[in-house]
């Protein structure tokens, strides 16, 4: 994979996580209702968050095992 396309990846995951932070989406968990005893707010931002780790995490460990395959390549 092109270094170009590695970037690009990283930079729409990075917009979309983003755009789910923003107000109007996070309005929407903004309630009085609590969920195991966390509100609704900050469950949806602290599991958002794991969220964007873990997809960075898998993506950027995806993006050096094709790197290395291609360095045994050569």
């Amino acid at each position: 994979m092109k270094e170009s396309l590695k970037e690009q990846r990283l930079f729409i995951i990075s917009c979309l996580f983003l755009l789910l932070y923003n107000f109007p989406i996070i309005s929407i968990f903004n309630l009085d209702t609590q969920i195991a005893g966390i509100p609704s707010l900050f469950l949806y931002v602290f599991v958002l968050w794991l969220i964007l780790i873990i997809v960075i995490y898998l993506n950027v460990r995806e993006l050096n095992k094709n790197q290395d395959h291609s360095n045994h390549d050569e």
